[in-house]
């Protein structure tokens, strides 16, 4: 920095600085960055991810510690997030800080989501307190929730269990995540995402989803016998088809130890038996 290095060069994966520090939760390199040195916080990585994009797509794995010397703010937005019980508390009060010294929170990534997509809607509304006032109401605001509902609408997401995509997945009560479709989702019993117990599935168009039980169909056990009949002939004797299959011959098959005992010639290809490998 004293040699006057570009505090915003990117890496071959377009990260900057300020970039790989939230991704990592370095709560007083993102306070240096953004607080003294002044760096570009929109710059976006190749998945055209901000900042306050990746600080909240990794909360889940950010865990570490905040020093109240090195990052004071961080830490006080941290303190007052320990009466919300908020998840992820340290990437929240990163997001917040981001959020207070006046990052875009209107900003779309490749998948046309703004990071208030990616959190749920109370952990929105803690968020939002620390929007600077001076930001026009229509940008403090973000994105209505029309517009948000319409969006949603014609962007399809992807769902966390199947990957598949739909025009939206299913809120999740209490927790008011979004994680899953409505066929995986009414096969949850928890949160994939926070582990919270659901009690509610709730569609966008207010349909409640039923709890479905895993009794599996008859055409799923007949899948299955045949799926553990072929494990079984691919494992066992062919001679006797009781033990397992333990001696190899060369040519490539084998038979359980004591079949294989007496055996000269392959009972599959009749090639003469040099040598007999155990498995193990």
């Amino acid at each position: 920095l004293q040699g006057q290095a570009d505090i915003n060069l990117p890496n071959n994966k377009k990260q900057t600085p300020l970039l790989l520090a939230v991704s990592q939760g370095h709560c007083s390199v993102v306070e240096i960055l953004v607080g003294q040195l002044k760096v570009d916080m929109d710059i976006a990585d190749e998945e055209e991810d901000t900042p306050f994009h990746v600080v909240l797509l990794k909360r889940a794995s950010i865990h570490t510690e905040i020093n109240e010397n090195e990052a004071p703010s961080i830490y006080g937005i941290w303190a007052e997030l320990q009466s919300t019980h908020t998840d992820y508390p340290v990437a929240i009060a990163i997001a917040c800080y981001l959020v207070q010294e006046g990052c875009s929170i209107d900003k779309t990534n490749a998948k046309k989501q703004i990071p208030f997509d990616l959190i749920s809607p109370p952990v929105q509304e803690i968020v939002r307190q620390y929007i600077p006032s001076k930001m026009s109401a229509s940008v403090a605001e973000g994105i209505g929730e029309e517009e948000v509902e319409e969006r949603s609408r014609s962007t399809p997401v992807e769902c966390g269990v199947c990957s598949e995509l739909a025009d939206s997945n299913v809120l999740l009560e209490p927790c008011h995540h979004r994680v899953a479709c409505e066929e995986c989702s009414a096969l949850m019993k928890k949160c994939i995402q926070c582990g919270s117990q659901i009690n509610k599935r709730v569609t966008q168009d207010g349909r409640l989803i039923a709890c479905k039980s895993r009794q599996p169909s008859a055409e799923r056990l007949r899948y299955l016998e045949s799926k553990i009949a072929e494990i079984e002939e691919a494992h066992c004797c062919s001679i006797c088809m009781e033990r397992r299959r333990n001696v190899a011959f060369l040519c490539g098959h084998g038979a359980c130890d004591k079949c294989s005992l007496t055996l000269r010639i392959c009972h599959m290809c009749r090639k003469t038996i040099t040598k007999k490998i155990n498995l193990y």
